[in-house]
């Protein structure tokens, strides 16, 4: 009994010298403390508005907007506002020379007048067969003597007021592939129709 009593109390003198030991380390070790991290972010970048208006308020969509929207307009009809930019024409061919057969009559409609990036233009195609049928219709219309087909030949008025430079809105097929041959990948429009809103020069 007494040699337990005494091998418990060394046994509490080695933990008290331990313990003792532990608060005179603690005392002598010494805490830095590190400099506070600033975090080195670059600023948040304001992005700038959309160039133009999705849609307009009579809901006719921009060229931007269409192509913006393009996973719910694209393969439907919609109406499209804006500016004639540019008017195929066909390459003078010298008589008797083999020439590639011209392309089907098009234009490109932009969402500003002198849009000169053609990325930002879209393409619209299938209005006339050829260049002779629009011309033949102008010269009729200049006369007064155009008349369009019987609505149950199901054939649309050939136009006979486009012009560059001309805002129009144009309703048609939103799509890539067109019945006439062309095929591009960011989409075209298939006529089915226009009315010219504004004519060139504000007249």
């Amino acid at each position: 009994m007494l040699r337990a009593l005494i091998t418990l109390g060394c046994f509490g003198f080695l933990l008290v010298g331990v313990a003792a030991c532990d608060q005179a380390a603690a005392s002598d070790l010494q805490v830095e403390r590190l400099p506070d991290v600033k975090p080195n972010l670059p600023a948040v970048p304001t992005l700038p508005p959309p160039p133009y208006p999705v849609t307009y308020a009579d809901s006719s969509y921009s060229v931007y907007g269409v192509r913006k929207r393009g996973n719910t307009t694209m393969d439907t009809d919609v109406e499209v506002t804006g500016y004639i930019t540019e008017i195929y024409q066909a390459p003078e061919c010298a008589d008797g020379a083999a020439c590639k057969p011209p392309s089907a009559p098009h234009m490109w409609l932009a969402d500003i007048a002198n849009e000169s990036d053609k990325t930002k233009r879209i393409a619209v195609v299938g209005y006339a067969e050829n260049q002779k049928a629009i011309d033949e219709a102008v010269a009729k219309a200049a006369r007064g003597a155009y008349k369009p087909p019987p609505a149950e030949t199901g054939l649309l008025p050939v136009p006979t007021d486009f012009a560059v430079g001309n805002k129009v809105k144009v309703r048609g097929r939103f799509t890539r592939v067109s019945g006439s041959g062309f095929n591009i990948s960011n989409g075209l429009i298939e006529y089915g129709g226009h009315e010219t809103v504004q004519a060139a020069g504000g007249q």
